[in-house]
């Protein structure tokens, strides 16, 4: 399978399937252990503003409030914790555990016993989940160093070279965004302070008078009326509603909300007026500042203990190895099996590779001063000769011109070995392993597109989950998948000849009662939801109803709107709001393949519909949908000339869905800006 000259790969200690039991039993709330955790404190924000009472704050003599120093810390804290989260750092298990003493010990911080007992609740369980990982991460990280025990040289140790790996580079850009974070952290409340000593310094030179309150505008400004103090009394006397001399609009947290004609005490200072006792508040610029010190924190902390890795040797000498098996997923990333399990098994962790390096017999042409034969660094853009690279597999760049071509010369035997190929795994030694204070190194034979003989890749120390629904299918599945059945297809279909007889014109869409209702029904009930949220401010009563809402709308359209027409002409897509045509010699395949049905054009553009849903929708309205027969019908077409349709179907596609939903779009963007507007 190998060249003679190849070097073999070196021998570990195996990972077999007992001990992947064995590691997956250690291995606790490891997929509970992600990012989307950091959902959990924004969702306890969002929980905490709609049963926190509004008037927590701090109120003046003047009735002017502002959130105290507890409340802005326990805002602050939410945040962090969603950013350490988000960050991963290795003292995340703690941040539960310090964010619900300083909720608990606050004062003012939470009032309410719903508050309160909910943030105990999700923080004990976010350090159960946290904690709980961290342990098994241990545990599991004990078992493999008990395994991987003796050392093994590294691959080009054993021949006697020294290490192609080139030493990592200074975290220069981590230091300076780091660095430039932290003087953006501090800048921040050393300007408010210097806002506020300027504000006290105008105060003194300001004029006090009273004014007039007037009406509260949808965005929650009052507007004021005052007099001038150089034209006259300082004191209006206006009545309410009056625009008696000039007006000012004041945004202010009231603890009452001053009513039409009250009196407001006022600083006038040149045009600047503002209401007595609005001073300056520092707790936004503390806020801001120490949310972003903490992504500073994490990437100096990153950068530090990278610094700490460029200390040790790289990659030199010998090192703990596991022998393993790996396959790709549909990513491209390799996952990590058993020695002794089967190829399509449940994976234990995912690697990603970094750089990559591979064994050259004879050198590369653009590097002379390396001969080979020797293991050298992988270039993207530089060929190597062909000796170091396996016969080529199934085609995989559909730029080149023979893509398409290969593709549909492909017997049903060969696709399905290019199918199976795909799907293989491969013996690969994994050094030092994963959840290690270090890089790993996978060292394996050739698995992926365009892979020489023997590569050498530097993965990341984590140990990564394997991907969960589509995306862990095996490498380049749905693709080598749709070639396969196509090919079966044209294979099964009758031979050439004066018995064939050609396919019938057919038409499958979805019932005319669902596509012409589904546009304005998703427009009425986001209409419905516009209306009964009824925000203020340019974003949230304007923007946001806009970008959403006709997002939802063209997507609930498209779902139910969908016709397709296979006549001698070729094959017709109509849409929500378009309808597409396509010669049958456009197409290069069709199939279904995990409830999906696909069509690929030559060249590699492809459209999908999703066949389960659109079957059961279709029998429920009482109309008739079979994916499997519309992919055989356009497989066949499109690469049997003497069976495509003879007949033209005259029917328009579209109709009355585009006219619909085009109105239901443009009526729901006039509505939402004329509620917005009004």
């Amino acid at each position: 399978m190998f060249p003679s000259d190849a070097p073999p790969l070196p021998s570990a200690a195996p990972l077999t399937s007992a001990a992947a039991t064995r590691w997956r039993a250690a291995r606790t709330a490891w997929r509970l252990d992600s990012r989307w955790l950091a959902l959990l404190p924004v969702a306890f924000l969002a929980l905490a503003a709609a049963v926190e009472p509004d008037s927590g704050g701090a109120c003046n003599a003047q009735g002017i409030c502002r959130e105290t120093w507890g409340e802005t810390l326990a805002l602050w804290t939410l945040l962090a914790e969603a950013v350490l989260l988000v960050g991963r750092p290795r003292v995340r298990p703690l941040v539960p555990v310090a964010a619900l003493a300083l909720f608990w010990y606050l004062p003012n911080g939470l009032v309410t016993p719903l508050a309160r007992w909910s943030a105990v609740l999700l923080h004990l369980l976010l350090a159960a989940v946290l904690i709980g990982a961290d342990l098994g991460r241990r545990r599991a990280r004990h078992q493999l160093d008990e395994l991987m025990a003796p050392p093994v040289p590294f691959p080009w140790t054993a021949a006697g070279a020294p290490s192609p790996v080139h030493p990592p580079h200074a975290p220069v850009g981590r230091r300076v965004l780091g660095v430039l974070f932290l003087v953006a952290a501090a800048a921040l409340p050393l300007y408010g302070l210097w806002a506020q000593s300027q504000q006290e310094e105008r105060d003194g030179a300001a004029v006090r008078v009273t004014g007039t309150a007037g009406e509260f505008d949808r965005d929650g400004l009052l507007t004021v009326h005052y007099q001038d103090p150089h034209r006259g009394d300082v004191t209006v006397a206006a009545p309410p509603g009056a625009a008696a001399g000039p007006t000012a609009k004041l945004d202010v947290w009231w603890a009452e909300r001053p009513q039409p004609g009250q009196a407001i005490p006022l600083l006038l200072d040149g045009d600047r007026v503002r209401a007595l006792g609005d001073d300056y508040d520092l707790s936004g610029g503390a806020l801001l500042g120490g949310l972003l010190a903490l992504p500073g924190l994490l990437l100096l902390g990153s950068a530090l203990a990278h610094d700490v890795r460029r200390t040790r040797p790289a990659f030199e000498g010998t090192a703990p190895a596991l022998a393993v098996r790996v396959r790709a997923d549909a990513q491209g990333d390799l996952l990590v099996l058993p020695v002794d399990g089967p190829a399509d098994g449940p994976a234990l962790w995912r690697l990603k590779e970094w750089e990559r390096y591979y064994w050259a017999r004879e050198g590369h042409p653009d590097m002379p001063d390396r001969p080979g034969p020797g293991w050298l660094p992988e270039h993207p853009d530089l060929e190597g000769y062909e000796e170091d690279y396996p016969e080529s597999g199934p085609p995989h760049d559909p730029a080149e011109e023979e893509y398409g071509e290969l593709f549909e010369r492909a017997t049903p035997d060969q696709a399905a070995a290019w199918l199976a190929r795909a799907g293989r795994s491969v013996p690969a030694v994994l050094y030092r392993g994963p959840d290690g204070p270090d890089q790993q190194l996978l060292v394996r034979p050739a698995l992926l597109d365009g892979d020489p003989h023997r590569v050498a890749s530097v993965v990341a120390p984590v140990a990564r989950a394997p991907r969960l629904g589509r995306r862990s299918g095996r490498y380049r599945e749905r693709e080598l998948a749709v070639a396969a059945l196509t090919a079966e297809t044209v294979a099964a279909a009758p031979e050439a000849g004066s018995d064939a007889r050609p396919l019938d014109a057919c038409r499958w869409e979805m019932p005319l009662p669902l596509r012409a209702a589904a546009g304005p029904l998703a427009a009425l009930l986001v209409v419905a939801a516009v209306v009964l949220l009824d925000d203020d401010g340019w974003w949230e009563g304007l923007v946001r109803p806009l970008w959403i809402g006709s997002l939802a709308i063209h997507a609930c359209a498209q779902t139910f709107s969908w016709q397709l027409v296979a006549d001698r002409d070729g094959l017709r897509v109509a849409t929500a709001l378009r309808t597409r045509s396509y010669r049958w010699a456009e197409i290069s395949a069709a199939a279904v393949h995990r409830s999906l049905l696909t069509i690929r054009l030559r060249g590699g553009r492809e459209f999908s519909f999703f066949s389960r849903p659109a079957a059961r929708l279709a029998a429920f309205f009482g109309g008739r949908y079979d994916p499997a027969a519309v992919a055989r019908t356009v497989a066949t077409a499109a690469h049997r000339p003497d069976l495509r349709p003879a007949q033209a179907l005259p029917d328009r596609l579209g109709g009355p869905q585009h006219l619909v939903n085009r109105l239901a779009l443009t009526g729901y963007a006039v509505f939402t800006v004329a509620h917005y507007a009004l």
